[in-house]
């Protein structure tokens, strides 16, 4: 009998894991119209007709719906009646299995009540299976929480106990738990208590109390040694009673059968009428016939259960290895599906990329064909642009060298005069063409910020006709400037060096292409608000004029060769140099022209009024006779000749001589001087450190600074040293000379 349940087990588990197949949805009906949601009623009505086949297919129908839609609550109550069902079979091991795992869900969702079920399942299973060490353990555990909640399972523990006690020969406890029940029973409300299921059994009670009853009126005879008196209670139990009372029919028969040995034993031993003792006797053989007939129709019925559980196991199987194999090969099509398509993807990500950077490849060897002999065109110009330019240094060069020697020589006060001026204008080309050469590589490097300082317009007028008069003059030219009036007292802002360069490059530019005639300035103004104006200016000579063809090259670097090559020799770098300075001034250039007739170019800028006058024109007057000596720091003696000639032509002024930094600092501390001219670039100490060390010491002397370098860099290096001015050579005598007093005035003021 051992094997064959062991087998029936070993079905019924397999059967459990193979069944999930048979549900479609959570609405959907199942077969014999029984829904998937779980149904308490119709599995009692199967077990209780021992119809454990069905039940469990029902549990299993239940569980695969329970977990395919992830419902917790109803896969743990499928656990629990897969554990009745399995414990109902006699299967006490599984059982408990089902049990723990129906328990480890109701825990982890905090159901006590459902746990309390559970709990109330195992005690049962344990004290059928007799597993008593399990029962003693878990009892407390389950009465405390049945006690705790007030349900009904804290008899159904007690009725565990007694069965316990009875099948375990423990008298003296029998006695004790059975007689605490009957006790406990009598004074429960029934009412009272939280039912686990919702319709209550109303002959609940009288089964509990005959079964309590029937095991204390057993135990009673036992501790009676079988008296006349401890057989009492026992004849108190109606047998009818007894047998309504019992559900089972296989423990209706057994109980009936000691129910009726112990009245036999009591007409036999105690009455000694041995025709009652023979009656009762009888009827326990009867009823312990009935039991082994109930005990065979069982096991029959349970062979023929294992034999149909065996054959859904094979076709489970075959169906599940069948499902496997399937789902096995659908898993390595789609996973070479996926590997095809990831192949197919990376091959066409491939072709594109490589379509795309050949049509990139093909684009970027256009462009840098089209930049190649675009350079190569630009480093033509640039080599025939510095043909050009050496020529052009050259001429002034030897125009310089050769009217010094005349110089020399001549006799004649009259021709040396006129050689002297001509001298001075090729300096000054000179000058403006190396500082056009600069200025175009500045401007390509390095963006161009303007310093603005308070000036007035005439001023700067007059410091540009100083400037290219003499070359008009030397050309037989005649040069005109015209200035609307303005008011004495109106100062501007302006960058005077940026702003003398646009107006010198234009004007030397008419000069340049004007045979003769004239070349003039006009400044006119054009609007006016009340905090800036707004100027027209003109450069307009009567030249070669500008071919319409031409018009769009004569402003590119390096790109009007061809108009400079049919009319002049030049560096072509002027014009470029004006509408590259007057972005700056966010303002544009613009010209009308005719062909031998002359230009003029024009233009309007925007500067802010300024409500303070240049420092160096406040109450300065430039001939008042004052007494100044200044100390020269350069390195170069012929720049530091110069300088001193310069100084020694401002009267009243005198000045001393140093070529050493050094030195220059020491000198500073042993004599007074109210102006320090300083050299920047100097081999042993620069203009810079000599300021910062001779600042240490005496802050208020001005130094000021005499640099052929032209950048905001330089501007801002000399006001951290604590140089308060810089001045840019080569320089115009009368501008220097303003400078010169304007700081002599202020240090003679400091020192009154």
């Amino acid at each position: 009998m051992q094997p064959q349940i062991r087998y029936y087990t070993r079905a019924v588990v397999t059967l459990l894991l193979f069944f999930s197949n048979s549900v479609t949805s959570q609405e959907n009906t199942l077969k014999n119209s029984k829904s998937t949601d779980f149904n308490s009623a119709y599995l009692d009505h199967l077990i209780e007709n021992d119809s454990l086949y069905k039940a469990t297919v029902f549990l299993n129908e239940s569980l695969a719906f329970a977990k395919t839609n992830n419902l917790k609550s109803s896969e743990a109550e499928t656990y629990f009646n897969l554990g009745n069902v399995l414990a109902e079979m006699g299967n006490y091991k599984n059982a408990e299995d089902y049990y723990r795992r129906a328990y480890s869900i109701y825990d982890s969702l905090q159901l006590d009540q459902s746990r309390d079920m559970v709990l109330a399942g195992l005690t049962t299973a344990y004290s059928n299976a007799k597993y008593y060490k399990k029962f003693d353990s878990l009892y407390p555990i389950a009465q405390r929480l049945s006690t705790k909640l007030n349900s009904e399972f804290q008899f159904i523990h007690l009725e565990n106990k007694i069965k316990k006690h009875y099948y375990n020969y423990e008298n003296d406890s029998l006695f004790k738990t059975s007689i605490y029940g009957l006790a406990k029973l009598d004074t429960t409300n029934l009412d009272n208590l939280n039912w686990s299921k919702p319709n209550k059994d109303l002959n609940w009670k009288q089964r509990m109390l005959l079964y309590y009853k029937h095991h204390n009126a057993l135990v009673r005879v036992k501790l009676g040694d079988f008296k006349r008196e401890s057989f009492d209670l026992l004849f108190t139990i109606d047998e009818e009673d007894l047998a309504n009372s019992l559900v089972k029919e296989h423990d209706k028969y057994r109980k009936l059968a000691t129910f009726n040995y112990y009245k036999f034993l009591y007409y036999r031993d105690v009455e000694k009428k041995l025709d009652s003792a023979t009656s009762y006797l009888l009827k326990s053989d009867i009823y312990k016939y009935d039991a082994l007939k109930n005990f065979e129709e069982r096991n029959k019925n349970n062979g023929e259960l294992i034999f149909k559980i065996i054959t859904t196991e094979q076709q489970l199987q075959s169906a599940e290895k069948t499902r496997i194999s399937t789902a096995e090969n659908s898993r390595k099509f789609l996973i070479a599906l996926v590997i095809l398509g990831a192949i197919l993807l990376l091959c066409l990500i491939l072709f594109f990329n490589y379509y795309k950077a050949r049509k990139n490849i093909s684009a970027i060897n256009s462009k840098l064909q089209k930049s190649n002999n675009k350079l190569l065109e630009i480093d033509k110009e640039r080599l025939e642009f510095f043909s050009v330019l050496s020529h052009e240094l050259r001429t002034p060069i030897y125009g310089i060298s050769g009217l010094a020697t005349l110089i020399e020589q001549e006799d004649d006060d009259h021709k040396k005069e006129s050689y002297i001026k001509s001298l001075i204008s090729s300096s000054n080309y000179i000058s403006i063409l190396i500082n056009n050469v600069l200025q175009a590589t500045k401007l390509r490097f390095e963006d161009k910020s303007l310093r603005l300082k308070p000036d007035k317009m005439n001023h700067l007028i007059h410091h540009v006709t100083s400037s290219v008069e003499i070359a008009a003059r030397s050309k037989g030219l005649k040069f005109f400037t015209h200035i609307e009036h303005s008011k004495d007292s109106e100062y501007i802002l302006i960058d005077k060096v940026a702003f003398s360069q646009i107006l010198i490059n234009l004007a030397y530019n008419g000069i340049r292409y004007t045979k003769e005639g004239s070349v003039s300035i006009s400044v006119k103004e054009k609007s006016r608000t009340n905090d800036d104006v707004t100027l027209l200016f003109e450069i307009t000579d009567t030249g070669i004029g500008i071919a319409p063809e031409n018009r769009s090259l004569i402003f590119n670097a390096f790109e009007n060769k061809t108009f400079l090559d049919q009319n002049s020799r030049g560096s072509g770098l002027g014009l470029y140099i004006v509408k590259t300075l007057l972005k700056s001034h966010n303002t544009d250039i613009d010209f009308i022209s005719e062909v031998g007739v002359g230009s003029t170019f024009f233009f309007d800028a925007t500067f802010k009024l300024s409500k303070a006058q240049k420092e160096e024109s406040i109450n300065i007057n430039t001939e008042d006779d004052i007494e100044s000596h200044v100390l020269i720091v350069d390195d170069n003696k012929i720049n530091l000749l110069i300088t001193q000639k310069n100084i020694e032509r401002i009267k009243g002024h005198t000045c001393e001589t140093i070529a050493n930094g050094r030195q220059s600092i020491s000198i500073v501390k042993q004599k007074n001087f109210d102006i320090i001219l300083m050299d920047i670039n100097m081999p042993d100490m620069d203009g810079f450190e000599v300021t910062r060390h001779i600042r240490m010491f005496n802050p208020d002397v001005p130094i000021l600074a005499l640099t052929a370098l032209n950048s905001n860099e330089i501007e801002e290096k000399a006001e951290r040293a604590g140089i308060n001015q810089v001045i840019t050579k080569p320089y115009n005598f009368e501008e220097f000379r303003k400078i010169i007093l304007s700081y002599a005035h202020a240090t003679r003021h400091l020192q009154q």
